[in-house]
């Protein structure tokens, strides 16, 4: 069972198919069966060609007749006795199957036995032996034509067919007119105006392959009018004919509606069985006829457009009712549907491209593949409305077919404010089918929570009772929400507008009247949610009066909007209040909020909340970040169910109310910058609290037994901390860091082994306390930029779990304790800027740990003997002034290096024993301004960086060693290395023949070669795709680059020295093959272009686009612009000659840019050139978007094609 590729809207071979069925016979044997056969097809509307004009002996066949057996979908091979002493028929039946086997179509070969045995044709036999005699006596200076006509006859004899033998010939006539008719459905024309189905049937071909002898039920699942029924019957109609009977049950929801289940069951066994009157009546009998009649027949079964379970398990309803084979495929928008009924598989069917949904918008709207003259930005803006989905595009171009651009234009303006009716009714259906609740989450989303994170969603519809777990979890089971990779809640534009219309048709004229608003009116008490997009630049203006009359609001989301008259009141209903610069000084007296769950007003103007006690039962969250007016804060007995309280930045708040402080249930506290709060209370009793940002720490710290985290950032003046820190028995994560009078830590009285993590970063310590030990469980411990700490105690060893020690800028620190090597669990050791560790380096050798070691210091030192550190995963020993000889020989001994960082030294070459690190990964040696070789590195190497390594000539055998998946070589700012990217993929490509690695290459380059196939200015080019077969045989993969550079008057990021601060990448549009590029700043500053090259292998292409579109991209970093790029298909051929030629190559064991100006291509040039030709028949031209083509009989003095 097999679906092929059907294209998208160019025309395919199967719709430019001339004839249904080509006729082959030996006349004088069977002239009258085959005339009658051929008038009984032909009254049946079936177009056949008769091959009845036999050829004189030793005239070639016609053009004609190749072109009939090329354009016939069916070949039908009539053998008789005597069929084989004809050359004619014979040369005819090897063109019958040559034309079959290399088609990219459907085409089909029946053979009939007339009066012959199939075993005799399959081996030559009887009459068949008698006239092969003869053929290979006449033949004997050719026998390989006489076994090229064996083998036809042998593999056309193989395939299933008609045999005559005894049959009543009329009736055998009849019979064959039959199971043709059903295998040229009529309906087939229809994929002539079908766009984008070729990548979706190639993703379907798999499911419905697998397990080629079981019952497989497929479900084909997506929003309304996405095309899931066209996909079915499209499906339907391919590969109907392989079953031994097939259905079609269309449109399930309305029928079953109107006219039941009975009747569905009815038309179901009609249809598989052939029975006019199946005698079912009830559902119970349907369910036990087709059960019990269906067991054991092969079927095909299509139930479309599925809502219920009972549809289902009325239908289909388990696997073992239909025969081993058989296919059930049901369409539905609801996923979980399908997966409850236990479906196999659940295929996802997915919007058009752009240029899918463009191809199928121009065929409705101009009977054209593209726009007419005039009108291509109007399809344009048309084709992003409609978002990629099939109805809206059929509609939309059906209905501006034959307009004027006038017309257009009043349509489009028109569609912004009413969508047309046709699109939302089908999109209507699915929210008409939801429960009310889920029709209320579905209307806030589409109102106002598109594109926002699903966990804020979540939070805020759970405010109102909406269970949105399963809501939302149920909306995208039935295709009207999905989820992003970010965790973003997403709909289709017009499921959007869809649910925007809903509540627009409440109140036409009176938007204060809707359920929801999402623009300035007076509000009613109708409304429901208010959302006022904070980021608009329209200045919105709302009455203060209009909230009286808003009794059910529950979420008011609004900002910067100018409130007219004082506010006297908000909804009792309202859960959520989120009003950033409220511009009032207090919430109105005159609402009780008892609903009120949480309150979030940053950078108001209040002054205080509330006075005396007031019941907010509900209340859970409370942020008044920034609100610098607040004085005071309310009497909190009211908020027993408070939990977060966020006041950081209040920077007049001068008192704490008690009440806060006896809190029961408040679990985070954020006090920082209350420049005002001068001092906390003495007893703090908030036992549940944990998490607490303070600029001053009360001294009754230890009461807060259930604190997890505490952050002191920021608290200046704190020069110590209580030793009853130690009571904290679940404090996980200390911050002390940036507390600058803060010199000693205290001595922990009792162990803290739930402690992971201790910030001190940029305090004033000078040491820590032998008790660190009691930190047992310590993970991380952070001293970054403690400039006076001069030692650590030898206790230091006592922490058996910590991972990450950070030392890095403590410029005292002399020495670290030798026995920190006996904390195995270490993995990361930062000791960039100690200069004081500069004379005692030995103590580090004994370290199994990832070792960052960076020294500005401008004294060079030579590196110690690394062979202890057989552990070693990533060793960074950048700008310490290394000199030639200052890394060891021994560095091949760390044989668990990863990553090996070099950069800004002044050695001169590196050592050979590189080669023998085998898990090295990752090499970087930026700036390396006096290297002028690279060693051979070893085969697990992935990653070469030498940017800025200006004195660099040579790189021995670098791509000949790569075994990775993957290698990039990053040569920027290396003038020398000028061209050579070509030169390194030749060799690349001599080492890595028959794998499947891609390789990255940037060096600096200007040209792209002349014998680069498709090149265009800019920073795209689109070509049509190859068929399968073509890449698989003849293309290994493709060489794909861009010339780019960085404008010199560029704006600069001031950044980390080591920080990548500019990216260009690399797509092929409708693929997941991405790629990018990165470097810093001060790369490529000079102007000078650059040349991007990658090599894909051929498996690598994974995209089912007719049109290959690559595009080159910055992603980040101004001035990053790309000037040209191009592609180039490498045959295999070409690859296979390199490993031919390997002497010419052996003398070049490493490339001396001295004496590098050679060609690519060399002896290949005119190999390329010609397998240029055989590649563009089926690639075809190369195109910028939107502009002309290239033209592949230009000389090769013209390749370079600049495309306006």
């Amino acid at each position: 069972m097999s679906i092929r590729r059907i294209s998208s809207y160019v025309p395919s071979p199967l719709s430019c198919q001339k004839y249904d069925v080509f006729l082959s016979f030996r006349g004088e044997d069977t002239r009258k069966f085959t005339d009658h056969l051929y008038a009984a097809l032909d009254r049946t509307g079936i177009f056949v060609f008769k091959d009845d004009k036999e050829l004189e002996r030793g005239k070639a066949i016609s053009s004609e007749l190749l072109a009939a057996i090329e354009e016939s979908r069916i070949l039908i091979i009539v053998f008789s006795r005597n069929y084989a002493f004809s050359t004619w028929c014979l040369d005819e039946l090897v063109k019958i199957v040559e034309c079959k086997n290399t088609s990219d179509h459907q085409q089909m070969i029946f053979p009939i036995f007339y009066d012959v045995e199939p075993t005799t044709v399959r081996k030559q036999t009887a009459s068949f032996q008698e006239a092969f005699l003869k053929h290979e006596e006449a033949f004997r200076e050719n026998i390989e034509k006489v076994q090229k006509w064996r083998d036809a006859l042998t593999e056309v004899a193989n395939i299933s067919g008609w045999q005559l033998k005894d049959r009543n010939e009329p009736e055998f006539i009849v019979d064959i007119v039959k199971e043709i008719s059903c295998k040229i459905s009529a309906k087939s024309e229809t994929l002539k105006e079908l766009v984008g189905l070729d990548s979706r049937l190639e993703k379907l071909r798999f499911l419905i392959n697998k397990g080629p002898t079981d019952v497989r039920m497929i479900g084909i699942c997506g929003m309304g009018g996405i095309g899931k029924t066209t996909l079915a019957r499209v499906v339907y109609d391919l590969i109907s004919h392989e079953f031994e009977a097939s259905c079609f049950l269309a449109n399930v929801r309305e029928n079953s509606k109107k006219s039941g289940l009975v009747f569905l069951q009815k038309q179901l066994v009609s249809q598989l069985l052939n029975l006019p009157d199946s005698g079912v009546w009830n559902v119970y009998d349907g369910m036990k006829m087709i059960r019990s009649r269906l067991r054991r027949k092969k079927v095909l079964l299509v139930i479309d457009d599925v809502i219920e379970l009972q549809q289902l398990e009325s239908l289909a309803g388990k696997h073992d009712w239909f025969g081993i084979g058989s296919r059930i495929f049901i369409t539905s928008r609801d996923k979980h549907l399908l997966m409850a009924h236990g479906v196999d598989e659940v295929y996802m069917h997915e919007h058009l491209n752009y240029d899918e949904a463009l191809g199928l918008f121009c065929l409705k709207a101009f009977k054209s593949h593209k726009p007419w003259k005039g009108y291509e930005q109007l399809s344009k803006s048309v084709v992003k409305y409609a978002g990629g989905l099939p109805l809206a595009l059929k509609v939309l171009g059906s209905f501006l077919f034959g307009r004027t651009i006038a017309e257009w234009e009043s349509a489009l303006q028109r569609l912004e404010r009413d969508p047309e009716n046709e699109i939302l009714d089908v999109l209507q259906i699915s929210f008409d089918g939801l429960k009310e609740t889920e029709k209320k989450i579905f209307l806030d989303i589409a109102c106002f929570y598109k594109g926002k994170y699903i966990d804020y969603v979540t939070k805020i519809l759970n405010y109102c009772d909406f269970d949105p777990i399963i809501g939302i979890g149920g909306l995208i089971e039935k295709s009207l929400l999905t989820v992003d990779d970010f965790n973003g809640l997403w709909m289709h534009d017009l499921l959007q507008e869809m649910g925007r219309q809903i509540v627009r048709r409440q109140s036409p004229q009176e938007p204060g009247n809707r359920s929801r608003l999402w623009e300035e009116a007076d509000g009613t008490d109708a409304i429901e949610v208010i959302v006022f997009d904070c980021f608009s630049n329209k200045e919105m203006h709302f009455s203060a009066k209009a909230f009286s009359n808003m009794t059910n609001l529950r979420v008011l989301q609004i900002l910067y909007v100018q409130l007219l008259g004082d506010l006297e009141y908000l909804s009792n209903e309202l859960r959520f209040l989120d009003w950033k610069r409220y511009p009032l000084r207090s919430l109105p007296s005159n609402s009780r909020l008892d609903k009120l769950i949480e309150l979030n007003i940053p950078h108001s103007s209040i002054e205080h909340l509330w006075s005396g006690i007031k019941p907010l039962t509900r209340l859970k969250i409370m942020s008044l970040k920034h609100s610098e007016n607040l004085i005071r804060t309310p009497d909190f007995t009211g908020a027993p169910n408070l939990e977060q309280l966020i006041l950081e930045g209040c920077t007049r708040l001068h008192e704490i109310h008690p009440s806060l402080l006896v809190h029961k249930k408040l679990i985070f506290l954020n006090l920082k910058g209350c420049t005002s709060l001068t001092t906390l209370p003495a007893k703090i009793f908030m036992k549940s609290l944990e998490t607490l940002v303070l600029s001053e720490l009360p001294p009754s710290i230890e009461l807060l037994s259930g604190l997890v985290r505490l952050t002191l950032y920021g608290c200046k003046n704190l020069e110590r901390i209580p030793s009853t820190i130690s009571a904290l028995k679940y404090l996980s994560t200390l911050n002390l860091s940036g507390l600058l009078k803060f010199r000693e830590f205290p001595e922990i009285v009792e162990s803290m082994e739930q402690l992971l993590e201790l910030h001190l970063e940029g305090t004033a310590i000078r040491g820590l306390p032998a008790s660190i030990e009691l930190l047992s469980g310590l993970i991380l411990l952070n001293l970054k930029d403690c400039k006076n700490l001069e030692s650590l105690p030898r206790t230091i060893n006592g922490l058996r779990s910590l991972k990450t020690l950070h030392l890095s800028g403590c410029s005292k620190l002399k020495n670290v304790p030798e026995n920190l090597g006996k904390v195995e669990s270490l993995e990361v050791l930062d000791i960039s800027g100690c200069k004081g560790l500069l004379q005692s380096t030995s103590w580090f050798l004994h370290f199994p740990i990832t070792l960052i070691r960076r020294n500005s210091d401008p004294v060079a030192w030579r590196f110690p003997s690394l062979s202890g550190l057989c552990c070693l995963r990533k060793l960074d020993i950048s700008d310490c002034n290394l000199g030639e000889g200052a890394i060891p020989s021994d560095i091949g001994n760390l044989c668990s290096l990863k990553e090996l960082y070099l950069s800004r030294n002044n050695f001169v070459s590196l050592p050979a024993s590189i080669i023998h690190l085998p898990k090295l990964r990752k090499m970087v040696l930026e700036d390396c301004k006096s290297l002028q070789s690279l060693p051979r590195p070893p085969p697990s190497i992935l990653s070469i960086r030498v940017d800025g390594c200006t004195s660099l000539e040579m790189i021995s055998c670098v791509l000949k060693s790569c075994k990775s998946n993957s290698t990039y070589i990053h040569c920027m700012d290396c003038l020398k290395f000028n061209g050579l990217a070509f030169s390194m993929l030749k060799e690349y490509l001599e080492a890595v023949s028959h794998s499947r690695q891609r390789l990255s290459i940037v060096v600096p380059g200007s040209e792209i070669p002349e014998w680069f196939m498709y090149q265009n200015k800019g920073s795209s080019i689109t070509l049509n795709r190859p068929p399968d077969s073509f890449n698989k045989n003849k293309v290994a993969g493709y060489a794909i680059c861009c010339v780019f550079h960085v404008n010199k008057h560029s704006t600069r990021i001031r950044t980390l020295r080591s920080y990548p601060t500019k990216c260009l990448t690399w797509r092929l549009k409708g693929s997941r093959v991405v790629d990018s590029t990165t470097f810093r700043e001060k790369f490529g500053q000079d102007g000078s272009a650059h040349l991007w090259l990658l090599y894909l292998p051929c498996q690598e292409q994974e995209c089912y686009e007719h049109n290959w579109h690559f595009e080159f991209q910055p992603l980040w970093g101004p001035g990053l612009e790309v000037k040209k790029c191009g592609f180039h298909p490498v045959f295999v051929h070409q690859v296979e000659e390199f490993n031919q030629t390997t002497n010419q190559w052996t003398r070049f064991t490493s490339y001396n840019l001295n004496e590098f100006h050679r060609n690519l291509v060399g002896s290949n040039m005119e190999v390329a050139t010609t397998s240029k030709r055989s590649l563009a028949e089926h690639v075809g031209t190369a195109e910028a978007s939107g502009s002309g083509c290239c033209d592949d009989e230009e000389s090769q003095a013209k390749r370079f094609r600049q495309l306006d």
